[in-house]
């Protein structure tokens, strides 16, 4: 039942993020607030694979640095027109990697996050996949915001407006 929990949080947030997808313009792509910080595309590049990417580092445990650039280089590749496919794709892979663990391993398999820091899978998934689509997400959103999308609201950032299918 956690298991599924946790998959049904990463079905929502692609849900969502693709549900905000169609607002993206061409002119938002280079957009960012200020110098430091991503553009549109490069939050999009992000977006569109750091949920399977790190579900696969905790699950596979197999990113060599050769295998990081093929990521990047992937990333790089993605345009708006294909961002709604990415993530299509990204949830497969999602899907693929829950398959692979039990219930079992959500309460008892030690993980370590990128930054070191170890728990329990579950949690891990919580607080990194998860979090970070949230927390991303809305940084899309903010951005469609920032450059003019008075027609967007709320309720397509954080409600589910058709049936969720992925």
């Amino acid at each position: 039942m956690y298991k599924q929990a946790l998959l049904q949080n990463l079905q929502r947030e692609i849900f969502l993020l693709k549900q905000l997808a169609p607002f993206i313009e061409e002119r938002d792509l280079d957009f960012r607030p200020s110098e430091k910080m991503r553009s549109t595309l490069e939050l999009m590049q992000y977006l569109s694979g750091i949920g399977a990417t790190m579900l696969r580092w905790f699950i596979k445990n197999d990113l060599t640095p050769e295998e990081w650039v093929k990521i990047r280089e992937h990333r790089k590749t993605l345009t708006r027109e294909n961002f709604k496919e990415r993530l299509d794709q990204q949830m497969e892979d999602m899907l693929m990697y829950m398959n692979m663990i039990s219930e079992e391993d959500m309460n008892k398999m030690e993980v370590e996050l990128p930054s070191k820091e170890k728990m329990i899978l579950g949690i891990a998934i919580i607080n990194a996949p998860i979090k970070w689509l949230a927390a991303y997400r809305m940084q899309l959103f903010m951005y469609l915001k920032m450059n003019g999308r008075a027609e967007l609201s709320t309720k397509e950032a954080w409600t589910v407006i058709a049936e969720l299918t992925l």
